[in-house]
């Protein structure tokens, strides 16, 4: 990958862990989150190929049961994501 893909991959990823943390206050404040956890989805369904690693395969997963999830446990499985995401930076 050359240097400005990796920045650039870098900066989504970034980006999508703010995306997350949004997500969580959106719940949190029991406003309408699941749309936003729905585009957050549709993106994540597009990730390219060459980037799907372990990592990401665990983030699908993960976040495939959140809609479902009581807060406290919804909570957790977040950040959990978000520590994916900064497992994948590397």
């Amino acid at each position: 990958m050359s240097q400005i893909s990796t920045e650039v991959n870098k900066a989504y990823l970034n980006k999508l862990k703010g995306k997350l943390y949004g997500l969580l206050c959106e719940r949190e404040k029991n406003r309408d989150w699941e749309k936003f956890y729905d585009n957050i989805m549709i993106e994540l369904m597009g990730f390219p190929e060459e980037h799907r690693t372990i990592n990401y395969e665990i983030l699908m997963r993960k976040m495939s049961s959140c809609k479902y999830l009581r807060f406290q446990y919804f909570r957790g499985v977040i950040l959990e994501c978000m520590n994916l995401i900064s497992a994948m930076e590397e």
